[in-house]
């Protein structure tokens, strides 16, 4: 036999551990790593031209923009922000399972 059973249940817990942190780690990292994106400093490129387009042009363009560039970045943080808490989610999972595969069952 290849793996005794408490082998393959040891190997089983360490991997689900390991994914658990990897996952919660990278649900960490995409919930505070937000700022660092290409998204942001594209939004923010838009945001100064924005700035100077407001001596030019009248105020009602401006605050049009101004209001769809604040939804875009609402939207941007909620999507970013549901995909670092399911990771999360997701890690915690995996380690209530390698919880369970090396302690309960």
């Amino acid at each position: 036999m290849l793996f005794t059973p408490e082998t393959f249940r040891s190997i089983l817990a360490i991997t689900l551990l390991a994914l658990g942190v990897l996952f919660i780690g990278a649900g960490f990292f995409k919930l505070v790593g937000f700022g660092f994106n290409n998204h942001a400093r594209t939004l923010a490129a838009q945001s100064a031209k924005l700035g100077q387009k407001s001596i030019t042009n009248d105020i009602t363009h401006i605050v049009q923009a101004a209001v769809q560039l604040n939804e875009s970045v609402n939207n941007l943080l909620r999507t970013s922000m549901g995909v670092g808490a399911f990771l999360i989610i997701f890690g915690a999972g995996f380690i209530t399972a390698s919880y369970a595969v090396m302690f309960i069952a």
